[in-house]
């Protein structure tokens, strides 16, 4: 039984997962044992993790793709069987640092907090930042925001602070957690899976902390196809607004459907967006309308 038990998710991450596993080897605190969960892999992924024989890795290989969300739960819910006292949700296209657990979960300990996370700079620009606490917002819609996003990882500090949100890229959870707030809700796929078990998490008192002394880096999207594919596009919006009906009514949910759209028509203006994209935004602000939410 190890103390921690990190769960990944993979799919066509073969690109990605050398780093990543090495990362990991070099750890300074030996107790964790990982989980991959992969969402059948097309790329030569599934080769990779069946060579591998450390006793420390337990792979899962679904025969069909079942979504970041209820990949993560047959995840936590093998470190919570083994019996693991912190949990921890981590992507595979991150780097770190070989002490980054060990401190993390030092940390935790100190600070007595329920769940805990790093600092998260962009992968290509080490000195800039990607995720530095979170926050729920609902001037341009129902949305999160990553606050000091794109700033100098300076602009922070050393101090250990209290977030609202954090992306399951790299989160670290007491096992109590699961207890308190439940597992994911798979019906999300990908993409605002998080933001509703943070929210929960939130309304059931869950205590996160970001240490913006321990550093991950994110090679943003390497899994999804960026901004603007089709695939991103619909599970962004659609997903935006089921978890906007979910926990903050209709209204609200109009309220971000239409703010969604003006920003992709200001994309289109700025960015280089085109009719297509904004087409696909519409189709998938319905698509959130008609999912059911019971």
């Amino acid at each position: 039984m190890a103390f921690i038990s990190l769960v990944t998710v993979t799919f066509n991450g073969a690109k990605v997962w050398e780093p990543f596993y090495q990362c990991l080897l070099a750890q300074t605190d030996p107790d964790w044992h990982l989980i991959i969960i992969d969402n059948k892999s097309s790329d030569g992924t599934v080769d990779t993790l069946q060579a591998i024989t450390d006793p420390r890795v337990t792979v899962v290989l679904n025969t069909e793709n079942l979504g970041v969300a209820a990949a993560n739960n047959q995840g936590i819910s093998i470190g919570l069987e083994n019996g693991s006292a912190v949990i921890g949700l981590i992507n595979n296209d991150v780097e770190f640092a070989p002490d980054m657990l060990a401190r993390l979960t030092a940390r935790m300990r100190q600070r007595g907090v329920d769940a805990i996370s790093p600092l998260i700079p962009f992968f290509s620009e080490p000195k800039r930042i990607w995720y530095g606490g979170g926050s729920f917002v609902r001037a341009r819609g129902v949305m999160i925001a990553h606050d000091h996003e794109g700033a100098p990882l300076e602009t922070i500090g050393s101090e250990p602070f209290l977030t609202d949100y954090a992306p399951t890229c790299c989160v670290l959870f007491d096992r109590s957690v699961f207890d308190r707030v439940g597992l994911m809700d798979e019906r999300y796929f990908v993409y605002w899976d998080d933001t509703d078990f943070m929210w929960r998490m939130k309304l059931a008192g869950v205590q996160l902390m970001v240490d913006p002394t321990v550093i991950l880096l994110h090679k943003v999207s390497s899994s999804t196809g960026g901004r603007l594919s089709d695939f991103t596009i619909r599970y962004v919006f659609r997903n935006q607004i089921f978890y906007t009906r979910k926990y903050h009514g209709v209204g609200w949910a109009l309220y971000s459907g239409v703010m969604a759209m003006l920003s992709g028509v200001l994309r289109m203006a700025r960015n280089g967006d085109t009719p297509r994209h904004l087409l696909l935004r519409a189709s998938a602000i319905r698509e959130g309308f008609a999912m059911p939410r019971g």
